[in-house]
């Protein structure tokens, strides 16, 4: 994860502290971030099932934006005894409130993008 010595974080930090639209963005920064949490807004999936609906993503990529989603508190991995106790993803409460900004997303980039 990140260094949290670095001037960088330091100063992530104290933006966050006035700016709570540049925390939200931080949390949802990243270039897969937005589209897992689509894709589990719409239902439960297990990691193949997403990098299914995700074909462009590795599977490290995959494994560490879950990770980082889940240590956000944005998503929980629950095992399942179905299939080999595979686990599951899904997004958490907070993830939850998390889709009318995110669909508040999804309508300006329709309604803008070239």
């Amino acid at each position: 994860m990140r260094k949290t010595t670095s001037t960088n974080y330091e100063n992530e930090q104290v933006l966050h502290e006035f700016c709570d639209a540049a925390f939200t963005l931080s949390v949802l920064s990243g270039r897969w971030k937005l589209s897992i949490l689509v894709q589990l807004m719409a239902q439960d999936l297990r990691f193949s099932a997403l990098k299914l609906m995700l074909p462009e993503i590795t599977e490290r990529i995959l494994a560490l934006q879950l990770k980082k989603l889940e240590l956000d508190g944005l998503i929980e991995k629950i095992q399942t005894r179905e299939k080999n106790n595979l686990p599951v993803y899904h997004l958490s409460a907070k993830g939850n409130s998390l889709e009318p900004v995110i669909r508040s997303l999804e309508k300006w980039g329709e309604k803008y993008k070239s």
